[in-house]
């Protein structure tokens, strides 16, 4: 089984890479994290936005294990932009059955801080890419692989990443 991370900032295009790539690899399966814990739950449980993010990774882990034991999935995507730390335990789904890979998607910032599909940034976003992109998320040492998809399609861009995968 792989587990593959989609990582990236806000606005990158993880999502609608994890879809695509979900769609072109047999037995796989899309777990979108943003699902796991909604921002009014995430209120109504009164965590910080730190805490939500960890509550979410934690409830990720839950379901990929819960994957892991159905066995039915060869392939687990997700889109979630990670630190090192998170990095380090999402390699320790590593076993004899399972591999993890971190991909990363990197446009330029100025692409990134424009609405892109049909997504409309706001303030409190725009403000979070400039501070990811400050902070290496579009660069990470620890990326399996790292696309710069400033100026491809998302079918260019997947058909990058399933080239790497082939390996």
């Amino acid at each position: 089984m792989r587990i593959i991370n989609i990582n990236g900032p806000i606005n990158s295009g993880k999502t609608t890479i994890s879809k695509l790539l979900c769609a072109a690899l047999p037995q796989a399966l899309f777990i979108e994290v943003d699902d796991l814990l909604s921002d009014a739950e995430q209120e109504k449980l009164g965590l910080s936005m730190q805490e939500g993010w960890q509550e979410r990774t934690k409830r990720l882990a839950d379901k990929i294990n819960q994957e892991k034991l159905k066995g039915v999935y060869n392939n687990i995507v997700f889109a979630y932009p990670i630190t090192k730390n998170l990095y380090s335990e999402w390699k320790e789904f590593e076993d004899g059955k399972t591999t993890f890979i971190n991909i990363t998607l990197s446009p330029a910032l100025d692409v990134c801080l424009k609405n892109r599909g049909s997504r409309k940034l706001d303030t409190w976003e725009i403000r979070r890419i400039k501070e990811m992109y400050k902070e290496g998320y579009q660069n990470p040492q620890f990326a399996d692989l790292i696309v710069d998809n400033s100026r491809q399609t998302p079918s260019e861009t997947l058909n990058s990443i399933l080239l790497f995968l082939e390996k």
